[in-house]
């Protein structure tokens, strides 16, 4: 029972006073206990029960030893056991799990930071939006240690490197240095999103977490502006060690250059409406650097004996193996991944699929990884279909069909059809209405709404909203409602 962890299981429950040829085998990553025929074909317990009730769990009231320091993956399947008469379909999430850091390791200082701050100048962030823009670099600055390095890039149409990339053991340098910046003319954004990769390539350090972090509130019109290929050039990066975070301000930044440079740079995506937001965000930004545990992570899902990895819901770049990017693994949170397999009438005890996790560690040289096998038990397809749902389960691959919708909406906007997009968003609420209501569900709907709502009020922003919340599936998203709170 090493390494438990808890689970939500809603299984069909039978009595075992119905049979009394039942074994009792408890989960290894879950606290729970299943209930399985315990007498093999053919032996006279089996011909007394020759069609064994359903399988059934229960969870178990006590918590069982919890794994520290690495995170754990979780098998939730929608419905407990698959069919051995015919072919049946799985829906299920694997859950990455990152615990909570213990007392001790909290009690230590956090990873040294290699940042640079790249702000965009251009004439666009004058006035409210650059004095901003300029009091949430003071605040950053004033946050880091000696131990840290920062850089200050701004640009315009061109590039300017304010404060090279130095120790922080003075916040006052830099401060009187960002009160320089003012605003200019066009926007350079790749060119100064590269000067400040370059300020922290300068000073690369394995131990430490190197980052940019983009700030622009508009599209780029100087030099390389293709988006997949300024993507392309920052995976590049990524898979040298420097992350991207992207924040875009306002309602004039190109959100899929933003939101394609924060997934393909494995950092975190802001659309921030909100110049007073930053301070905020910054502060998000740097609590979640303390508490990265893994980067550059990836999922490899081995289907097997047949099986066919039909979907997975959350729309995951692939690495050059095959292999899904997941975002930063942070202590305390939980990845979510829908994934949807294809069974042939199934066998007892065999392997349904492998998942290998894989990520860096910070301070360690050595990828670290992590594999888990599915198996589930085994019953008649009719039986298999009485079974309860598991809600949570449920729910939670709603929530993925409707970002993908909300994806899906987006390019029907893009195609001038507003009604299709209205459509669209419509069959992702009656998914979600299907289900009982919660409080996931509930806010789920009332986004949805709104967004249909904006679509004919101000097709801009309803697309910006639309986009950061259809990458809750795939990237690390500052949460904020539409309101501005976090």
């Amino acid at each position: 029972m090493e390494g438990a962890r808890p689970a939500d299981f809603y299984f069909h429950p039978v009595p075992a006073a119905a049979n009394p040829f039942w074994r009792l085998v408890v989960s290894r990553r879950e606290r729970a206990c299943l209930f399985t025929p315990a007498a093999p074909p053919g032996s006279a317990a089996h011909n007394t029960h020759p069609t064994p009730p359903p399988v059934f769990a229960m969870t178990l009231p006590f918590d069982l030893p919890q794994p520290t320091g690495q995170p754990v993956i979780r098998f939730r399947p929608l419905r407990p056991a698959v069919a051995g008469d015919q072919p049946s379909a799985l829906e299920l999430l694997v859950t990455v799990a990152s615990p909570e850091l213990p007392p001790e390791l909290q009690a230590r200082p956090r990873p040294p930071l290699n940042l640079a701050l790249v702000i965009d100048r251009s004439g666009s962030m004058s006035g409210r939006k650059l004095s901003y823009a300029r009091k949430a670099a003071r605040f950053l600055a004033g946050e880091l240690t000696a131990r840290d390095r920062l850089a200050i890039v701004t640009f315009d149409g061109e590039v300017s490197v304010v404060m090279p990339s130095t120790p922080v053991s003075d916040p006052q340098p830099f401060l009187a240095a960002i009160n320089t910046i003012d605003s200019g003319g066009c926007t350079a954004l790749f060119d100064g999103w590269l000067a400040g990769a370059m300020q922290v390539a300068e000073h690369l350090q394995p131990a430490a977490l190197n980052r940019v972090l983009l700030l622009s509130d508009g599209q780029a019109n100087e030099g390389l502006t293709n988006s997949a290929e300024i993507a392309a050039k920052v995976a590049g990066l990524t898979a040298k060690g420097i992350s991207t975070s992207a924040f875009g301000l306002g309602d004039g930044f190109d959100e899929d250059l933003m939101g394609a440079m924060a997934s393909s740079g494995d950092g975190t995506l802001a659309f921030i409406e909100s110049p007073g937001q930053l301070a905020d965000l910054y502060a998000s930004e740097l609590q979640g650097l303390a508490t990265t545990l893994g980067r550059r992570v990836s999922l490899g899902i081995r289907a097997k004996h047949g099986v066919e990895l039909v979907d997975v819901l959350n729309d995951l770049e692939t690495t050059d193996l095959g292999n899904f990017r997941l975002p930063n693994l942070r202590a305390g949170q939980e990845l979510n991944v829908g994934v949807r397999l294809q069974l042939p009438a199934w066998t007892a005890n065999q392997e349904i699929c492998s998942v290998r996790l894989a990520w860096d560690a910070p301070g360690s040289a050595e990828r670290q990884s992590l594999i888990e096998h599915l198996t589930l038990p085994l019953m008649a397809a009719a039986d298999l279909a009485e079974l309860d749902t598991d809600t949570a389960v449920a729910e939670q691959l709603a929530v993925l069909e409707a970002n993908r919708a909300r994806r899906i909406a987006i390019e029907q906007l893009d195609f001038g059809d507003i009604e299709a997009a209205e459509s669209s968003l419509d069959s992702a609420s009656a998914l979600l209405s299907c289900l009982a209501s919660s409080e996931l569900t509930s806010m789920e709907l009332k986004l949805l709404a709104e967004k249909k709502a904006l679509l004919r009020q101000d097709r801009n922003l309803s697309r910006k909203r639309l986009s950061r919340e259809s990458r809750r599936s795939n990237t690390s998203v500052w949460e904020q409602n539409d309101n501005g709170q976090t």
